[in-house]
C-alpha cells in the first residue's frame, strides 16, 4: 500500500490519489489545520497543473496492523519545481490506513515539518 502511495504521490497521479484517500479523510497540515478532501485533492490538482517532481524519498518507514486498519510512519523528503522556483519538502507523515469493501485507504494523516523544510509561502501543503 505504501509503495503505491509513494508512486502515485512522485507521479502526482490525481486519479489514484483520489482512490487511495478515503471520501472522509482527514488531514493535519504541518501549520496545523485540519483539511478535508476536497481541500487535499484540490492541492493535489494544482501541484500536478504546475509542478515538476525531481526526486521523492521515503525513509524509515514503519507500519503496525490491527485487523481491518493499519498505521503507517515515516519521513518524506521531496525536490520539485513550481513555476521556476525550487523546493524541498522535509515532512515526518503518519497515515491511517482502513480496510473498506475489499481495500485499503487513507482516512488520516498527519503532517509535521522537520528543520530542513521549505515550504512555499503562501501554501498549506498538506
Amino acid at each position: 500500500m505504501e509503495d503505491e502511495l509513494t508512486q502515485t504521490e512522485a507521479r502526482l497521479d490525481v486519479d489514484a490519489l483520489d482512490s487511495i484517500y478515503a471520501d472522509d479523510l482527514m488531514v493535519t497540515a504541518p501549520i496545523g489545520i485540519c483539511v478535508d478532501k476536497p481541500a487535499v485533492m484540490s492541492e493535489i490538482r494544482q501541484a500536478a497543473e504546475k509542478a515538476i517532481i525531481g526526486r521523492y524519498d521515503k525513509e524509515d518507514l514503519k507500519v503496525r496492523g490491527y485487523g481491518n486498519t493499519a498505521v503507517s510512519s515515516y519521513r518524506m523528503t521531496a525536490w520539485a519545481t513550481v513555476e521556476g522556483a525550487e523546493l524541498k519538502r522535509a515532512l515526518c507523515i503518519t497515515n491511517v490506513w482502513m480496510k473498506r469493501n475489499g481495500g485499503w485507504q487513507i482516512v488520516a494523516r498527519h503532517t509535521a515539518s522537520l528543520p530542513n523544510d521549505t515550504p512555499p509561502s503562501g501554501e498549506v501543503r498538506t
